[in-house]
């Protein structure tokens, strides 16, 4: 099964199981800005609970704008505001001095575009995860699939994720405040990768 869905920014670890299982991923990049979505945020442990981390976006995004148009804002230095967040949710999972400063990296560049950033990460995953799905993108906006495409464009949504409604399975691993919270299914990847390294790849 041929899998298409909108360009995320380290989704949950349920979407990067659906990746595993696929023959191939078909990132849209014909689709607009949609709001209070995975393509601008992304959702971390701390010791409150679910937290969502989002990159801000200059002005004028709205539903009408294509996605590969929408642009990062740096006028906050957010860049570290995220640092600063991981260090505190993370700085005590197993794996974390070896994967933060890569992925801190990854935000330096200060891409243009959230397109731009999005795909760097997936990449980065990716390699972590030793999946060799091809991943491939859309070379025109198609509104309905055939059978052999499962289309999970905007099926699934970080505002429902964070309330934790949603059934999607994720196979249990140890976090680092689940002894307080609980455990939450719906994480990012990088929260999967920060508490179990590389077992991550045999977890999805």
């Amino acid at each position: 099964m041929k899998i298409v869905i909108e360009n995320q920014i380290l989704p949950p670890v349920y979407i990067w199981s659906k990746f595993r299982a696929s023959s191939e991923i078909l990132i849209e990049q014909f689709d607009n800005y949609n709001k209070r979505t995975y393509r601008n945020r992304f959702i971390i442990l701390s010791q409150n609970g679910p937290l969502s981390i989002s990159i801000p976006l200059k002005k004028g995004k709205n539903r009408n704008t294509p996605f590969t148009n929408v642009q990062i804002s740096y006028d906050k230095n957010w860049i570290s505001n995220i640092k600063n967040t991981l260090n505190t949710c993370y700085n005590s999972s197993p794996f974390f001095e070896f994967y933060i400063e890569e992925l801190l990296d990854i935000f330096h560049k200060k891409h243009q575009f959230l397109f731009q950033l999005n795909n760097d990460l997936r990449d980065f995953v990716t390699g972590i995860l030793e999946i060799d799905t091809p991943v491939n993108f859309t070379e025109d906006y198609i509104k309905k699939y055939n059978s052999e495409y499962l289309d999970l464009r905007d099926i699934y949504s970080p505002v429902i994720d964070l309330k934790n409604e949603s059934s999607h399975y994720t196979q249990k691993y140890a976090q680092v405040f689940e002894y307080k919270t609980g455990f939450f299914p719906n994480a990012s990847i990088i929260d999967l990768i920060f508490n179990t390294g590389n077992q991550a790849a045999l977890l999805i």
